[in-house]
């Protein structure tokens, strides 16, 4: 998942009641997630399917098996430090995306993204004090559908286009806004992936429109996500003729988004918006029964709207599973 920026300087008030309804939902989402946590430590050890490539930072046209599980876990360290205002702002988000990825049929894919985030923002006020504050909690949930409309597969490959929406449900805390609101989004988009050489070359673009509705007097803009990734195959070179052996991969991307202005009151916040590009090499190592992965997302284009802090560099690493 990626990390937009925000206006920073946006505030909201809340009612004891919904403050009561999200402590209740934060709750239940705590619970789930620790008892999900327990299941797949408690598979990890009995997994048997094979583990394919797949971008890092990217989407992928890939199919799940009928019935299947794949889970997969994120650690994203976005680090902000170019202010060009006298605030000598610093930003530093990590989260931690967490997918379930169903099979519901060979054509369709059900995805759940639940975060948990850490922020720490520091900023020198008036006075030239330095001020620091942390906030960490759950993030907003993701619900996405994919459905492959196209698929052709040869000796060496295969070539899939598979069309996707999805839904983003206000669970996230309060502490955690503007990367969290009250809002109910939705995403729109399609993704496609193309494989040959029996596997050593793979190619996966996408496109995808975010919309962003109104909630407590604030709207976030409306955002535009593009992606390509090429991965490569480096070891082994040469199948085996027997056995399934373990994959490493070379990864390489770019990373896009336009985000329209948000909008506070009916007033639009000049600062927020704009046009940043990631170059992202990556580095996969495939088993017959997980993915590691890593990858430094680099801007190499940041047009940013008013006064934003810029984007240093985003670290991920993660990994996945095939559940039974």
């Amino acid at each position: 998942m990626k990390l937009i920026k925000c206006p920073s300087a946006y505030t909201k008030k809340r009612t004891a009641e919904q403050r009561l309804q999200k402590m209740n939902m934060h709750a239940i989402s705590i619970k789930c997630i620790s008892f999900f946590l327990m299941i797949v430590i408690c598979l990890s050890s009995i997994i048997t399917l094979s583990a394919w490539a797949a971008p890092i930072n990217s989407n992928v046209a890939l199919p799940v098996r009928k019935g299947g599980f794949i889970f997969r876990s994120q650690f994203k360290w976005l680090r902000a430090t170019d202010d060009s205002t006298s605030l000598n702002r610093e930003r530093s988000v990590v989260a931690i995306p967490n997918v379930l990825v169903y099979g519901a049929t060979p054509d369709l894919a059900l995805f759940a993204i639940f975060p948990y985030i850490f922020r720490n923002v520091e900023l020198t006020d008036s006075a030239g004090k330095r001020i620091n504050k942390n906030d960490n909690g759950i993030g907003d949930l993701n619900l996405i559908a994919r459905y492959t409309v196209y698929s052709r597969d040869y000796p060496s490959g295969t070539f899939r286009i598979a069309p996707l929406a999805g839904v983003k449900l206000p669970t996230g805390d309060d502490d955690l806004e503007p990367i969290t609101t009250d809002s109910i989004d939705f995403q729109f988009g399609g993704v496609s992936t193309v494989t040959w050489d029996f596997g050593r070359n793979e190619v996966d673009a996408d496109i995808i429109y975010r919309v962003n509705t109104e909630a407590d007097n604030f709207e976030k803009g409306d955002g535009f996500v593009y992606d390509l990734a090429y991965e490569f195959r480096v070891y082994p070179w040469t199948l085996p003729d027997v056995g399934t052996p373990n994959f490493i991969y070379l990864v390489a991307e770019a990373n896009g988004i336009f985000s329209q202005k948000s909008n506070l009151n009916s007033n639009t916040i000049n600062d927020s918006g704009g046009h940043i590009l990631f170059l992202s090499p990556g580095l996969q190592f495939a088993t017959k029964r997980y993915i590691l992965e890593s990858s430094i997302q680099l801007p190499v284009i940041q047009d940013l709207n008013g006064n934003q802090v810029e984007t240093d560099f985003i670290l991920t690493a993660g990994f996945r599973v095939n559940l039974p």
